[in-house]
């Protein structure tokens, strides 16, 4: 029962300060850029397949559980590329199973030889379900609790832009920056005759690598809102040894702490391929939200050189 009650509080606590939040947080896992931002969409010479997935709140029934698979293909030709990502989301009785489809058009040689500005777009289509059964709630007949409830497909439409002063890895120290607005354009979400407001959520990223030989290290800060408040900022520090390993330190302003580290397999089935596996671990440290228990996150990225 205390279990129960501590769960239902730490909804309260998020739910006030999240400001009806309806994508789940980006990553300390740089990676994973692409699912907030297109523009990040296959932004060097590489093909790429990978996964993520997140658990939070490990042992509460209900916690926040969300993740995606994704292909990503760059037009070398044409200064261009595209991908397409199944995304899930869900936390609680509130689901949601949905398409990504992102474009990213690359202006080469921008404020710099090897600088690069890309300009991404991205559209979705969701299906947005909410299940009542198993709630518990005070009024019987409230219509939204009732029973399950699923709504129609719904489209959305988000853009954004991302930014490196080099592309060219491991030889030289790199500046980089972006930002997206997701659900620019989205249309009514009904259970049963209620609208679920979608609201523009806004994700900023920026940081740098800085190299030493075969090794570099890369701090990064990401901000998550929905306009105008700010829900979480996100404060990473990654380091990385080519083709071998990379390990990292992580800090949300939600008060959880991360640490996360992979390996890397280079030539993998391939000269030019590359297959990184890597896990993430957070535990809240704040006086409430550390007694939601811990959670993690997995990611497998398999990309292949093009050029």
């Amino acid at each position: 029962m205390q279990k129960h009650l501590l769960f239902i509080y730490a909804l309260m606590v998020i739910v006030t300060n999240v400001s009806a939040q309806q994508i789940a947080n980006s990553s300390h896992i740089a990676e994973t850029r692409a699912a907030w931002n297109p523009a990040y969409t296959a932004p060097g010479n590489n093909m790429i397949f990978d996964g993520f997935f997140r658990s939070q709140w490990l042992g509460f029934s209900g916690a926040p559980v969300s993740g995606y698979v994704s292909f990503q293909y760059p037009l070398l030709n044409y200064n261009m590329s595209g991908g397409a990502l199944l995304m899930f989301d869900q936390t609680g009785p509130v689901s949601k199973l949905g398409v990504q489809l992102n474009y990213a058009y690359k202006l080469q040689e921008f404020l710099g030889r090897y600088g690069q500005l890309s300009l991404g777009i991205s559209g979705s289509f969701q299906q947005y379900a909410f299940n009542g059964s198993n709630q518990v709630f005070n009024d019987p007949n409230d219509v939204l609790i009732q029973s399950n409830r699923v709504s129609e497909l719904f489209p959305s439409v988000g853009g954004g832009f991302f930014y490196t002063s080099s592309t060219r890895e491991y030889k030289d120290n790199t500046f980089f920056i972006g930002a997206a607005m997701n659900q620019i354009y989205t249309t009514k979400v009904l259970v049963n005759g209620f609208d679920q407001i979608r609201q523009k959520h806004i994700h900023f990223n920026a940081g740098g690598r800085f190299y030493n030989y075969d090794t570099y290290i890369e701090p990064m800060i990401t901000a998550n809102m929905v306009n105008p408040d700010i829900i979480d900022v996100l404060y990473s520090l990654k380091f990385e040894k080519e083709n071998t390993f990379w390990c990292g330190l992580g800090y949300a302003s939600s008060s959880m702490m991360a640490f996360q580290g992979g390996i890397i397999l280079d030539k993998f089935g391939n000269r030019y391929a590359q297959l990184r596996i890597g896990g993430l671990a957070s535990y809240g440290v704040g006086s409430s939200l550390s007694k939601t228990g811990p959670g993690f996150e997995l990611y497998v990225g398999y990309s292949y050189d093009i050029k």
